[in-house]
């Protein structure tokens, strides 16, 4: 069985590839990358998080287990928030989505901002993975500001 980062190397190329065949399509390009990489992205961090890391017996320093336990937990529901607002959106395709989307992902980019000092000074190992995470908001939050798409499929409903 490959790995959790071959596999999701792997479903991102896939899903890389069938953006590209929906081009044409309301939901397709950037946009269903996106979903793809949310609903995707949030079951392999369910696959691959060891929650045994999230019982206290397994700390010996309650301050670093407490710190541990609400930066990663607060991002996870966070995500589980975006995939939750994505699958609205998708759902109802109202507007209104979209500003709850943006608002998500600002809060899931900040709480990775505040998690990196605290993984530099807690965890160091995790401290520069974090810092690239924080790319997946912020693109993401551009695309929904500046997308022609976006605006033509859920704004103005005008996607032929």
């Amino acid at each position: 069985m490959p790995d959790i980062q071959s596999l999701g190397s792997g479903l991102a190329l896939a899903c890389g590839l069938i953006a590209i065949g929906r081009s044409k399509r309301a939901i397709g390009g950037w946009l269903f990358y996106f979903f793809c990489q949310v609903f995707i992205g949030l079951a392999l961090l369910g696959a691959s998080t060891h929650w045994r890391y999230y019982l206290s017996h397994q700390w010996s320093d309650p301050l670093r287990y407490f710190l541990f336990t609400l930066s990663s937990l607060s991002r996870m529901a966070l995500l589980a928030s975006v995939a939750v607002l994505s699958a609205l959106l998708l759902e109802t395709r109202h507007p209104a989505w979209i500003a709850a989307l943006q608002y998500a992902l600002a809060t899931y980019a900040f709480l990775t901002l505040l998690k990196v000092p605290v993984d530099l000074y807690c965890f160091p190992g995790a401290a520069s993975r974090d810092t690239m995470s924080l790319g997946f908001p912020l693109v993401w939050m551009a695309y929904f500001a500046i997308s022609r798409r976006v605006k033509k499929v859920f704004v103005d409903k005008s996607w032929v």
